[in-house]
């Protein structure tokens, strides 16, 4: 991997990503500030395609797509001929599939998460580090890299930390005392600052702290929405709502004929009064699992996501769209008692009480989707058989799991052995099993890497981190432009 070394300027210090360190004469430091504002400005220009494509969905006539796989296909093929491949690996421009971890001394991490174009993690004092997508310091504010490589300390957040989550393009953590703290873009809402921004690309100088000075137990980041469970049990949302994602019904209304401006900048209830154990935050639904064992979901249901097939799927666009959608908490179909849920991209995956895995969602009718992200050959889309599910459909293999984790284009768990396994595409190797082949799996696959503390967390741009019990990160998949795992031997302390 090329790391992002300094052009000391007379009057100017900037950072490339594909050259060597060069001293450059003084007459050359207007030339290269230029050239180096042209190409930030272009990558700009492609994040925001990629936003728009998958935030403005909403308004438009036609289905969104399935994955965010074509819109970042067009943009990134303009930027890799600028960028030039900033965060590849040396050997040529393939993704990486195996696994590559920090790697420098003893093991210090206690916990890692990955969101769409970013990789956060804490080490066991609490302390946060981040890397990948660094625009205007939205990742780690003061530190100008457009792409940070390595992991790099996020100052403006009291630590210790006891918990940290990334989301499609923000962050949040808990500190100590269960306040939460948010940082990165900031259009919908997602912060819960009581403010939104007014534009594409504003975002918060650095974290801030989560208005109404609720006290939580655990959080989750989803693509533009956040949710978080207080001490007692309460489920809070705050961020995008227009499919109904933050569950809070009534509290947070929706106008269905202009539904990009349905937003809540500060926590609201989800409604119901449900006392939640967990709450798992996706792209554009949320799950969760009360005290009593019941799991429930809301949000948004074109592909059945919500896991009850009493909600209409494939309703088309907006305002027709509103009907395949639920804006309150619905059950899950099948009586089973889950411990644990995950929301993901276009399917959710659950652990039921005796540690077995559940997966549904899926249900299109793209010949191209083969739903292996379900875990169950029998809803792959055969010409007798049906593409996706709308109730829970069993993972395959009979394996006995305590945590679970899901993405977009992949789904991952821990065994009760302490196994990392995964499943589902494996296009830019993201199952970690040291290649493509197989291209998908239903079954699921060994991670090729040390016993693991946790599930392996997939996202949606298709790469994967996990923890080790050693307290090392490993990460594999995905394409890689924005440094979001870590492709040579690095520590977390950078």
């Amino acid at each position: 991997m090329t790391r992002l070394p300094s052009i000391r300027l007379t009057s100017l210090k900037l950072r490339l990503p594909w050259v060597h360190e060069v001293e450059l004469a003084p007459d050359q430091a207007e030339r290269a500030a230029a050239w180096a504002l042209y190409v930030e400005l272009v990558a700009r220009v492609v994040e925001l395609v990629r936003r728009v494509a998958l935030q403005h969905v909403v308004t438009s006539r036609a289905v969104p797509p399935r994955r965010p796989g074509a819109a970042r296909a067009a943009g990134f093929a303009l930027a890799s001929l600028l960028l030039a491949a900033a965060c590849r690996d040396a050997t040529g421009p393939d993704p990486v599939t195996t696994p590559a971890r920090p790697d420098a001394g003893a093991g210090d991490l206690a916990a890692v998460t990955a969101g769409y174009s970013v990789t956060c993690a804490l080490d066991q004092a609490g302390r946060p580090y981040c890397w990948g997508l660094n625009f205007r310091g939205e990742l780690v504010a003061g530190d100008t890299a457009t792409f940070l490589t390595r992991p790099t300390p996020v100052a403006g957040i009291p630590a210790p930390l006891q918990a940290i989550a990334a989301g499609g393009d923000h962050q949040c953590a808990l500190a100590a005392d269960g306040r939460a703290y948010c940082w990165g873009t900031n259009l919908f809402g997602q912060l819960g600052t009581g403010a939104t921004s007014t534009g594409i690309g504003t975002r918060a100088p650095g974290p801030a702290p989560v208005a109404g000075g609720l006290v939580f137990r655990s959080i989750s980041a989803g693509f533009s929405h956040t949710c978080a469970v207080t001490a007692a049990g309460a489920a809070y949302c705050w961020g995008a709502n227009a499919y109904g994602q933050l569950g809070a019904g009534a509290g947070a209304p929706c106008d269905y004929t202009d539904p990009v401006r349905c937003v809540a900048a500060v926590p609201v209830p989800v409604a119901g009064g449900l006392v939640f154990r967990q709450v798992s935050v996706g792209r554009w639904h949320t799950c969760g699992v009360t005290a009593d064992d019941v799991a429930y979901c809301w949000g948004h249901n074109q592909d059945g996501e919500l896991g009850d097939p009493t909600v209409p799927i494939q309703c088309g666009a907006f305002p027709e769209r509103a009907a395949c959608l639920r804006d309150v908490p619905v059950p899950i179909a099948g009586g089973l008692r889950f411990r644990q849920v995950a929301a993901g991209g276009l399917h959710s995956c659950g652990l039921t009480t005796a540690g077995a895995a559940y997966c549904w969602g899926l249900v299109t009718g793209d010949a191209a989707i083969g739903a292996y992200e379900l875990g169950n050959p029998a809803v792959l889309g055969s010409p007798s058989g049906p593409r996706g599910s709308r109730v829970p459909v069993a993972v395959e293999g009979g394996l006995t799991f305590s945590d679970i984790a899901v993405g977009t284009s992949g789904s991952c768990a821990l065994t009760a052995a302490g196994r990392a396994v995964c499943w589902g595409s494996n296009n830019f190797g993201q199952m970690g099993v040291g290649g493509t082949d197989p291209t998908a799996s239903t079954r699921p696959l060994a991670v090729g890497m040390p016993a693991a503390a946790a599930a392996p967390v997939p996202t949606e741009d298709d790469h994967v981190c996990a923890l080790t019990t050693t307290g090392r990160i490993w990460c594999w998949g995905g394409d890689n432009y924005f440094c979001e795992h870590i492709m040579l031997p690095l520590s977390a302390s950078g």
